[in-house]
């Protein structure tokens, strides 16, 4: 278990993820790797996400709260429907944010 904020470890093949480093070196044989600048420009499945100082108001965060309820709908749509799609995978992202973009534009066209 993790919270917002914990460090997590996390390695896609052999897969482990743990917020405790020994559980994951140990527990799981995840191996922690230093990564460089040019390691970042080399590997593409990296991103490095810069997100802004701001206040978000309540209004927002009521949005968001929506928008995840449907997320999670559509990942589960997906999941139900593409049963041979592996969840970690670009084609299962993919398939769900298109479910996820379907759900929005019906709930739009319920409401006018």
């Amino acid at each position: 278990m993790w919270a917002v904020g914990d460090d997590i470890y996390y390695q896609k093949s052999p897969k482990a993820i743990c917020s405790d480093k020994e559980c994951f070196t140990q527990g799981q044989g995840g191996t922690i790797s230093t990564y460089s600048q040019a390691t970042f420009k080399e590997n593409k499945d990296i991103i490095i996400t810069k997100i802004p100082e701001v206040t978000v108001s309540d209004s927002v965060k009521a949005v968001a709260d929506d928008w995840m309820q449907f997320f999670v709908t559509a990942h589960h749509l997906t999941k139900a429907m593409y049963p041979e799609q592996d969840v970690n995978t670009h084609v299962f992202g993919q398939i769900r944010s298109r479910i996820l973009d379907q759900l929005c534009y019906i709930t739009r066209l319920q409401k006018d």
